[in-house]
């Protein structure tokens, strides 16, 4: 998984730097000032990967996934007519569940992400993005629940299991994609996430083992700039 995503991002870094280097007269926006502030909604799915193959202990070991949100502002500096600089400030919240023969899990968080993210430029409408997203953690919940058959009628009920599991505090990943203006001031985009640190460095307990977790989300997201 490792390999796959270094190439990955190895592709898409070289296809940024391409369109760095193309000469031409395009911009993001023709008549977009030098500074720009907008706000950004995204919506997506994501999972935790880079689990152990046997991370849960029972027959399914699929990856957990669920929605992942963020909302917050966005800024632009242009550094030339193809080259952008635009940081930002989103309020990021994904939830995440998982189950199966032995028991349910289920992963919610919040945190404040700030994606440094270089912009170029490819004609007036199209664009690409690259950069490193630094994530605090505000908020984090792991719910695990042992699934336990009765005896005498056979039923399976699910129990809460008693074990911390603490998030790191500090996260960063990187975030790659492009986008499309659909509108003058209105800016459409596809973003990948690859989270780079590990999201539960303590947890090897008794009911799961969450050890090597990372981040992995898709968004479809939509910039509108202020000006």
């Amino acid at each position: 998984m490792n390999k796959i995503l270094t190439s990955v991002m190895a592709v898409l870094c070289a296809g940024v730097l391409a369109l760095a280097q193309e000469s031409g007269e395009a911009g993001s926006k023709t008549s977009a000032p030098a500074i720009g502030l907008g706000a950004r909604l995204a919506v997506g799915y994501g999972i935790i990967w880079g689990l152990e193959d046997d991370w849960s202990g029972g027959e399914n070991d699929e990856n957990p996934g669920g929605i992942d949100l963020e909302l917050g502002a966005v800024g632009r500096y242009e550094i030339s007519s193809l080259i952008h600089f635009t940081p930002e400030l989103l309020f990021r919240y994904a939830s995440y569940s998982q189950d199966d023969d032995l028991g349910e899990r289920e992963f919610s968080q919040m945190d404040l992400e700030i994606p440094l993210l270089v912009r170029a430029n490819a004609t007036p409408k199209f664009y690409a993005y690259i950069g490193p997203q630094l994530g605090l953690n505000l908020s984090s919940d792991v719910s695990l629940k042992a699934k336990v058959a009765d005896k005498v009628s056979g039923e399976t009920t699910a129990h809460s299991v008693s074990e911390k599991v603490e998030q790191t505090s500090f996260g960063l990943s990187v975030a790659v994609g492009g986008g499309y203006y659909v509108m003058d001031k209105l800016g459409v985009d596809l973003r990948i996430g690859f989270g780079l640190t590990e999201l539960y460095p303590d947890s090897n307990g008794k009911f799961v083992d969450l050890s090597g977790a990372k981040d992995l989300s898709f968004k479809l997201g939509a910039n509108y700039w202020i000006f």
